[in-house]
């Protein structure tokens, strides 16, 4: 699923970032929101969005991104949508279970066996 221009909110605000003599005069830093309502989801994928994308959802429901590395509002707009869809993206992978194994048997001797060996090792260092 990509997220275009077209299905966000944009706004553009000054930006506390790199911009010289023009930082006061240019509002570079872009905001952008879009409604999780308005994803074209089903209503479980809606909900791992919520979940795992909750530090990014305001009281309206809305993921919010925001950017303001660059000097200029066209290359902030990009990366704003560019990270809103890595993290839709992200937060749509489902992660298959681990299944958890126990180490070979020879991966358990050798690990006893270099014990003895640094065991050993200390005894021969001590005085008496």
């Amino acid at each position: 699923m990509l997220i275009t221009e077209k299905d966000v909110k944009f706004k553009a605000v000054r930006a506390s970032g790199p911009g010289g003599q023009r930082t006061n005069r240019r509002s570079t830093k872009v905001q952008l929101w879009i409604k999780i309502g308005n994803l074209p989801l089903k209503n479980i994928e809606k909900r791992r969005i919520r979940e795992k994308l909750a530090h990014h959802i305001n009281s309206d429901d809305e993921i919010e991104v925001w950017s303001e590395e660059e000097r200029s509002q066209e290359m902030n707009r990009d990366k704003a949508l560019f990270h809103l869809n890595k993290l839709v993206e992200e937060a749509l992978k489902v992660r298959k279970p681990r299944i958890p194994t126990e180490p070979p048997r020879q991966a358990e001797e050798e690990r006893i066996f270099d014990k003895k060996i640094k065991s050993e090792k200390k005894k021969m260092r001590r005085f008496g």
